[in-house]
């Protein structure tokens, strides 16, 4: 895969902390190997020829903005209506509220509130996640159509943490769970341990970043976390038998997506007790 610029990063904020705080993350941390520089918009409106110019960038917007030189952009959000661009609401989540009224095609992906949990990490993860999220809601809607729910809830847990390196008490605590409930759940729905799946989810990001940045698979591995590259290339050829350079000619994130869909899908069994499935292999 060939070096070219990505795709920048969208915004929408008053606040010249945020703003400031958006620049550094995508201009000097890790991800700015990943995502381009921010772009500020002015208002709603302008924000909307923005995600039109740049379809396939993410946008970070504070849900109660308010333009002195164009009141009636309160409601321009409309202007993004059927774009489908992934937002980061950074902001009162409150405002939110108003937003569901109108069905506009765009989602939401993560919520920040300054001051509360909006260090440089949480806005970095939040930024991964909605760029290039086209790819994983899409495999989320194959797992739910394929296999039980929660194994589609256990798996958005995976793919939510795994923008930085993270570990199975980790997915536990986000989905609610003790470990020990989570690997029966997962025994009982007969998927693969919560190691393999965090190693699974883990695969399929950086995959995903590389096609949606349109960098190197090694420079995105090194991105979120990995110590190096050889690291991510044993763990691709261990849980897929290849290694990310045959990987990505049989389709890069597709070919990762199918894996995941046979590791998933049409296995769970009757939630009746009794079977125990030892696995081991912890993802780090």
């Amino acid at each position: 895969m060939t070096r070219q610029a990505p795709p920048p990063l969208l915004a929408l904020h008053g606040d010249t902390k945020v703003r400031g705080r958006l620049r550094a993350v995508v201009g000097t941390g890790p991800a700015s190997r990943i995502v381009g520089p921010a772009i500020f918009a002015s208002g709603w409106r302008e924000l909307g020829e923005l995600v039109a110019a740049h379809p396939r960038s993410p946008a970070v917007v504070d849900p109660a903005f308010r333009a002195d030189a164009d009141p009636s952009s309160a409601d321009s959000i409309r202007v993004l209506r059927g774009s489908s661009v992934s937002l980061v609401c950074y902001g009162d989540p409150s405002a939110l509220r108003a937003w569901r009224v109108h069905d506009g095609g765009y989602s939401v992906v993560d919520v920040l509130q300054p001051g509360t949990d909006d260090d440089f990490a949480a806005i970095e993860s939040a930024v991964l996640r909605a760029a290039g999220a086209r790819r994983v809601r899409r495999l989320l809607d194959d797992i739910g159509r394929r296999a039980h729910q929660q194994t589609e809830h256990i798996f958005a847990g995976v793919l939510a943490l795994a923008v930085a390196p993270t570990s199975v008490p980790a997915l536990a605590a986000r989905l609610g769970l003790s470990q020990r409930t989570l690997w029966r759940r997962c025994a009982t729905l007969r998927i693969p341990s919560p190691g393999r799946l965090l190693a699974l989810g883990r695969i399929f990001t950086v995959e995903r970043l590389a096609e949606w940045s349109r960098q190197p698979s090694g420079a995105v591995a090194l991105a979120i976390g990995f110590s190096d590259y050889s690291n991510y290339r044993r763990l691709v050829r261990r849980n897929l038998g290849s290694p990310p350079s045959v990987v990505r000619r049989q389709g890069g994130v597709g070919r990762v997506a199918m894996a995941i869909l046979r590791a998933l899908a049409e296995r769970e069994s009757p939630s009746q007790g009794g079977e125990s499935v030892t696995t081991v292999g912890q993802h780090r």
